[in-house]
């Protein structure tokens, strides 16, 4: 790789839908850097970063810090009293395969498959388990061996639990994410994933498949009653990421925030704040901005 010394830092994000990467340059009038790779979904994901790894001119330099943040559902939540680090793929195994043995059932080929890995949330006291595809992993750790990896669950935990605190009552934070075009009839599919606090409490974390506005709807209301959530008093916050460079009332957040607005008082939805971050996935933003 060719030394520079005005690059700053590179972020990977890896999703089910794609690859990008952020270079962010403190110093530069313009600090953020972000371009998408388009993947080919006739190929596995390790070949698709093979061919980035080798064309992208980004990843052709040094940088003083390298981040790989994983949006994967494959996650799970242990509390830091009883996390134990040599016991991670059993943990994963449980959850992802009901069993602790890697060889029993299909999902457990799925997760022999993976490279198994954690972060600490210490603010939270919480760890997060999470799995990546392991050619996935060892092309970027061969490359970047300084690297560290995230779940996209991790730095959204920590931020919205911070924000959780804001104000009374609970608050379910609904992050709409990894979609090309997910439109209001759900001819394309994305995912959602909820968060949900009591004044910095963690109390549910779940990623879903959606297809369109309907299954959002659906999803985030049945949490919301099982939850015991208050229609008055406890708070919903939309944020989606978008393709389009600033979004728009027409967007599948907007929307949704209109129509729950009947049943739940508190809606509203997060509107891009930096327009030097416009077409940066929200997860990305959050670790970009707020550091890990």
């Amino acid at each position: 790789m060719t030394p520079t010394t005005t690059l700053k830092s590179l972020s990977i994000r890896i999703s089910t839908d794609g690859l990008s990467f952020c270079v962010y340059t403190p110093a530069a009038e313009q600090p953020y850097r972000y371009e998408r790779f388009d993947v080919k979904p006739v190929v596995s994901m390790a070949a698709n970063l093979k061919e980035a790894l080798q064309s992208v001119d980004v990843l052709q330099a040094q940088y003083q810090r390298v981040n790989v943040l994983v949006s994967t559902p494959m996650f799970t939540t242990v509390p830091t009293v009883a996390f134990d680090r040599e016991h991670i793929a059993d943990t994963f195994n449980f959850t992802f395969c009901g069993s602790t043995s890697p060889s029993q059932g299909t999902h457990s080929v799925l997760t022999e498959q993976q490279h198994i890995s954690y972060n600490v949330l210490r603010r939270s006291g919480i760890a997060i388990i999470f799995g990546l595809d392991r050619n996935v992993y060892q092309l970027l750790h061969d490359d970047f061996p300084r690297a560290r990896f995230y779940a996209a669950a991790s730095t959204l935990i920590e931020f919205f639990s911070e924000r959780s605190m804001i104000g009374t009552g609970r608050k379910m934070y609904a992050y709409i994410h990894d979609q090309a075009r997910l439109q209001a009839s759900g001819i394309n599919s994305g995912m959602m994933t909820l968060y949900c606090f009591d004044q910095g409490r963690l109390l549910y974390v779940n990623t879903y498949n959606v297809r369109g506005m309907n299954d959002c709807q659906y999803y985030l209301l049945q949490v919301w009653k099982n939850l015991g959530f208050d229609q008055l008093d406890d708070s919903l916050v939309i944020v989606e990421d978008t393709l389009r460079p600033t979004g728009g009332k027409d967007d599948v957040a907007h929307k949704l925030g209109s129509k729950l607005g009947y049943f739940i008082k508190q809606t509203s939805v997060i509107e891009p704040s930096d327009t030097k971050m416009n077409g940066i996935p929200y997860d990305l933003q959050t670790l970009l901005v707020c550091g890990f």
